[in-house]
């Protein structure tokens, strides 16, 4: 595996507590795959068995409730159990946050809900204004060896209790409707877990922002509410942000507390078109963190075998300023290829390759690659990323 790795002098604290967290959003997990135990549950396996986490943090993983997306499933909330057996990870402690992806999904004729949203009768039936095709779906959880010690979970803040002056009159749905004025500022949700780290207390702020792309939508509110999510991040952890705000049922962060953001932030930090990248760096600069916008690199990638595959920064770890950085990583595998043609697929066997395939004017194409760089492929379109961190 070769990894992007940015080291910190290890020097020696009395009275330091060091966490070691990895974060993955795992592609469209849904019940139907974690049921089945697929092989991307299998690839996930493999490759975060090499690292030893105390914290981990997950993406996109459904959240299981009775008769979504089928009277088949019968369980709530239960799917990060689920995973954190067949992971063979045993962590004691976990938490899971019920997105509000797909809360106004339509059913089909039959009362179930489309697995797959790819297709476009799908996309017909989603949730125009949270996305997805089934409630629950994109949900966000995390698995620890520490005690929790207060747990607050935000889904339902009204966008116009944070911010009453946000306009949302000039943005459309994709089919062209106005977004409700009441709408939830979160299209998932916004999670602090206090955890028991010694005699420490850490703030585990978990959040999978909206997608700052307008996904053909010319008037789409993607990018501003992505950047309105940011802008709620940063007031509860630095108590400021653009403007003045007043929630009187949210308390932010005191200035001495310890706090660990991580998650899928749906931004390009280096993306200068995206109003959130510049909300992110101000996060950034009022924080620690090993990525940042002048070390060039990705997390996300599309998800074909195609020669130069569309990469993005997306995934992040941010810690307070009384939180040491001591080490930082990007899980990537090696990234070599041997063009094999289109057509016929070759028979060519290599030690630690295998060959697969993508598409280039409607004919098959085959290319060699590294076996890990295909295990992450089928895991997941993100790459996991790594941290360890002092508590002073």
């Amino acid at each position: 595996m070769r990894i992007l790795l940015a080291l910190f002098p290890l020097l020696t604290f009395a009275n330091t507590e060091t966490v070691r967290l990895l974060h993955y959003n795992i592609k469209e997990l849904d019940s139907s795959k974690i049921n089945m135990n697929t092989s991307q549950i299998k690839d996930v396996a493999k490759l975060t068995a090499k690292y030893s986490a105390d914290i981990i943090s997950l993406n996109e993983i459904q959240f299981d409730k009775i008769n979504v997306p089928t009277s088949q499933y019968q369980t709530e909330g239960k799917n990060i159990e689920k995973l954190n057996k067949l992971l063979s990870l045993n962590f004691p402690y976990s938490t899971f946050a019920e997105a509000n992806t797909g809360k106004n999904a339509k059913t089909k004729s039959d009362g179930t809900y489309f697995i797959a949203p790819d297709s476009q009768e799908a996309r017909d039936h989603a949730d125009e204004v949270n996305f997805g095709t089934m409630p629950g779906q994109y949900s966000t959880g995390a698995l620890f060896k520490y005690k929790i010690v207060e747990q607050k979970i935000i889904t339902d803040l009204k966008w116009k209790e944070f911010n009453p002056k946000a306009d949302l009159s000039q943005y459309k749905t994709p089919t062209g409707k106005d977004f409700p004025e009441d709408m939830k500022l979160f299209d998932k949700s916004f999670s602090d877990i206090t955890l028991e780290i010694g005699s420490k207390k850490l703030h585990l702020i978990l959040l999978h922002t909206v997608p700052s792309y307008h996904f053909g939508n010319p008037r789409s509110i993607n990018d501003f509410r992505n950047a309105e999510q940011l802008r709620f991040l940063e007031w509860y952890t630095t108590r400021k942000t653009d403007f003045s705000v007043n929630l009187a049922k949210i308390n932010p962060l005191e200035a001495k507390d310890y706090y660990l953001i991580v998650g899928d932030l749906n931004v390009d930090i280096n993306d200068q078109s995206s109003e959130g990248s510049s909300v992110l760096k101000r996060i950034i600069k009022k924080s620690n963190s090993w990525i940042r916008p002048d070390k060039l690199t990705f997390t996300n990638e599309s998800g074909n075998f195609a020669p130069s595959p569309m990469r993005l920064l997306l995934d992040y770890i941010i810690v307070s300023k009384n939180i040491r950085v001591k080490k930082g990583l990007i899980l990537h595998p090696k990234f070599d290829r041997d063009e094999l043609g289109c057509g016929q697929k070759p028979s060519v066997s290599l030690p630690g390759k295998t060959i697969v395939s993508y598409t280039k004017q409607s004919k098959e194409c085959f290319v060699m690659v590294d076996k890990e760089y295909a295990q992450f492929k089928n895991a997941s379109d993100h790459y996991p990323i790594y941290g360890e961190f002092s508590l002073e």
